[in-house]
């Protein structure tokens, strides 16, 4: 029986990523709504409906869901970002009872994990490992602080996401004179750096317990030293999993989350950086290690019990990763098996249009 799936945020970053996910099974009709005229969503051969709505105020935005759900006669609704997600636990109860919303945490838990200060002190509140971390509202609240982190520090934007935006200080007196030239009236969180690696525990749970989850520790760089890992390597790691059991516990946790960690070299301690309350970018590779949040995501929807599912140890690459191992490394074009096996390269071959579109627009932006 075929299931029609609404996706609200089409425009966002993660939403084609959930779309090939969804696209597994063969029996969803996707329909895909986007703030923006042209996205990569809408040249996917897997999007049965695309249609453009201007940004709008929240009273409009309700309507024009649910007349899309009663018009489309849509099954479930998938919110990808946070600001989408955000809005839906906000206005669950207007929105039509005719769709099942997919899990989602309270607003309380939702509010928490997407704000860094907030999930700082709700760590130390909760004995969850958590880096040493300061908020100051300016650069003499930095001069009066009585050294309470140590350097090197990580100055942290308040409200970007991905790693963009962090920049690291090895001393106080270049931080000091980093914030006397960039006065912010949002104020800076300010945390330790931790000499170690990154390893990151993708969730989904229902009323703080996590029914199914993968490890993944990076192995291939991102664009920055903060940016996600192009390439990682799905790993157990019982640890990492006893502190994410305990903050998805903890905050009462509903729906899925992408948990960045960090291990420390010195201490031996694998502490928690943040929490994407959303879908996130190595989502294909969880479905390609055996666990596909998207599709479980609506089978808890539609009240379906969701096991416990073990997953693959693979490695994967993002194609961006693949580009940029093939460029140092020009001999691993020959390793068709891995590149078809083991990266986002199928997923391109068989959809090559919304990757297409995404080069025309970077090409506009950076080359004319």
């Amino acid at each position: 029986m075929t299931m029609n799936v609404l996706i609200p945020d089409g425009n966002s970053t993660w939403a084609l990523s959930v779309i090939n996910c969804l696209a597994e099974q063969s029996d969803i009709r996707l329909f895909v709504l986007s703030n923006k005229k042209r996205t990569a969503t809408k040249f996917s051969r897997y999007t049965d409906y695309y249609k453009f709505y201007p940004k709008a105020d929240d009273t409009s935005w309700i309507n024009i869901i649910n007349k899309e759900i009663e018009d489309n006669n849509i099954d479930i609704v998938v919110p990808i970002a946070e600001a989408e997600i955000g809005f839906f636990i906000k206005n669950i109860k207007l929105i039509s009872s005719k769709a099942k919303l997919i899990s989602l945490p309270n607003w309380t838990s939702f509010d928490i994990a997407i704000n860094k200060r907030k999930l700082g002190d709700f760590s130390v509140e909760n004995n969850i490992p958590y880096p040493n971390s300061l908020f100051i509202k300016d650069l003499d609240s930095l001069v009066n602080n009585n050294d309470v982190v140590n350097f090197p520090v990580l100055l942290k934007p308040l409200k970007q996401k991905g790693g963009d935006g962090i920049i690291k200080f090895n001393s106080k007196v270049n931080l000091q004179s980093y914030i006397s030239e960039n006065p912010s009236e949002e104020g800076y969180f300010i945390q330790e750096y931790i000499n170690g690696y990154d390893i990151d525990c993708s969730v989904l749970c229902l009323n703080g317990e996590i029914l199914t989850h993968t490890i993944q520790k990076g192995y291939l760089p991102g664009h920055s030293p903060y940016a996600p890992h192009l390439g990682v390597t799905f790993v157990e790691n019982d640890d990492v999993f006893r502190i994410v059991e305990h903050l998805m516990k903890t905050l009462n946790w509903s729906g899925v989350a992408h948990i960045d960690l960090r291990f420390d070299n010195k201490t031996k301690t694998y502490y928690v950086l943040e929490i994407n309350a959303r879908f996130w970018g190595s989502v294909e590779a969880s479905k390609f290690a055996g666990v596909n949040f998207p599709l479980l995501v609506c089978e808890l929807a539609k009240n379906n019990n969701i096991e416990t599912k073990a997953y693959k140890h693979i490695d994967y690459m993002r194609f961006k990763g693949v580009l940029k191992y093939i460029k140092k490394h020009p001999s691993f074009i020959f390793n068709l098996n891995f590149i078809l096996n083991n990266t986002e390269t199928k997923s391109v071959l068989t959809d090559p249009t919304p990757t297409l579109y995404k080069f025309i627009e970077w090409s506009k932006r950076h080359l004319f």
